[in-house]
């Protein structure tokens, strides 16, 4: 992103469309903590805990389901046996304390959560070791944040248990416990689940289970649909496809690109459910055919037109010079029924609403550390659109 100046400036940036799954951790054994994440020196793997099976199988970690009501063993039923869904496993999540910290947490059988990890972490068999001894696999962020060491001991719900690992978990996880600790925090019921699907399309296999869950739970791509080819996940990719130019910008925060610029590239066409919409030429036939597979599927109810705030908005994120400029300045990005879609909260956008965005290759801001649950952004050009 740009930051603003009293001088004309240029630049561009996307954000990155889909969590990726990725479970890279610092493990450490009872003795010496040490990173296995760290190629610069070999690390010695202890023999793994009786408990945690020897990793026999590996699956690909493509959807996560989640549902803060629980999941039902029909529904989980269903999900199995969806079309495409390879492979599947649930696990249990809640909230507690760490060092004084709220966290989200979620219990995992070790032995076969393993299997939906990278290659590299799923065959550590010191990690998941650690974990089955009861100890804790923190985020690499939210570990930074409270300044934990690796090894050390920490504060968790009230007692204090060795910090084992370091780990990019599953989105909205902070920690990753062995069950039996779950069990000793109440966590017991199925509020979570990791979906495989082979060679299926994760994109089309996601709007299925949308379709099962409803409104009761999310569905996140944690792998890229095949019906996207190429992601704009770089500023100099961006820049060549969406262009730079210079701008000025007023007290206020709202921004004045270059006029050529604009007249390049922003355009004012009509769309199913909004009517006209003043957005980026590049962004205007995926949002059209986001809007126009809402109404096929029987949601155009779901988004309200007198709640849309516009595409094409030139400014500062919240208007604010010292802050990053919008994607709403390039028209890449909508706000939708924006009165109960306000951020930080969960937000009231159907969930079946936001998996055809993501079918689209949009974003959402519902899926951020900071939610903007009224939010979509472009976030990858389609090609020949979805399949």
């Amino acid at each position: 992103m740009v930051k603003g100046t009293n001088r004309p400036q240029s630049g561009v940036a996307l954000c990155a469309i889909f969590a990726v799954f990725a479970l890279l951790v610092a493990c450490s054994s009872p003795g010496e903590p040490q990173d296995i994440t760290s190629r610069s020196q070999p690390v010695t793997t202890p023999s793994a805990a009786p408990s945690v099976r020897p990793l026999t199988s590996h699956s690909s970690a493509d959807l996560l389901v989640r549902s803060a009501r629980g999941l039902s063993d029909g529904l989980r039923a269903k999900i199995r046996r969806a079309s495409g869904v390879a492979s599947t496993l649930t696990f249990v999540a809640g909230t507690t304390t760490l060092n004084g910290s709220k966290v989200t947490v979620a219990a995992v059988d070790p032995s076969t959560f393993r299997r939906y990890a990278p290659t590299g972490t799923a065959e550590s068999d010191p990690l998941w070791a650690s974990v089955a001894r009861g100890e804790l696999a923190v985020m690499h962020r939210k570990a930074a944040k409270l300044d934990l060491d690796l090894g050390g001991q920490a504060r968790f719900a009230g007692a204090d248990r060795r910090v084992g690992a370091f780990a990019t978990t599953l989105p909205g996880v902070d920690v990753v416990v062995d069950r039996a600790v779950g069990q000793l925090l109440g966590l017991t019921e199925h509020t979570g689940l990791v979906a495989s699907v082979g060679k299926a399309d994760p994109g089309l296999v996601g709007q299925r289970l949308t379709d099962l869950v409803g409104k009761g739970g999310d569905v996140d791509l944690l792998s890229a649909p095949r019906a996207i080819p190429k992601s704009f996940v770089t500023g100099d990719d961006a820049a060549r496809a969406f262009g730079t130019f210079s701008y000025r910008y007023s007290a206020d925060g709202t921004i004045t690109p270059d006029p050529a610029w604009v007249r390049e590239n922003i355009r004012t066409e009509r769309v199913p459910i909004l009517g006209k919409v003043t957005c980026h030429r590049l962004m205007l036939p995926q949002l059209r055919g986001a809007l126009a597979d809402v109404v096929e599927a029987g949601l155009a109810d779901e988004i309200n037109s007198d709640e849309y705030a516009g595409c094409y908005v030139p400014r500062f994120i919240e208007n604010n010079p010292n802050r990053p400029i919008s994607l709403h300045t390039w028209g890449i990005a909508v706000d939708l029924n924006v009165p109960g879609n306000q951020r930080g909260t969960s937000g009231e956008m159907d969930r079946r609403v936001v998996a055809i965005f993501k079918k689209w290759g949009f974003a959402w801001g519902g899926d951020w550390s900071y939610t903007d649950p009224m939010h979509f952004e472009l976030a990858a050009l389609l090609e020949d659109g979805p399949s």
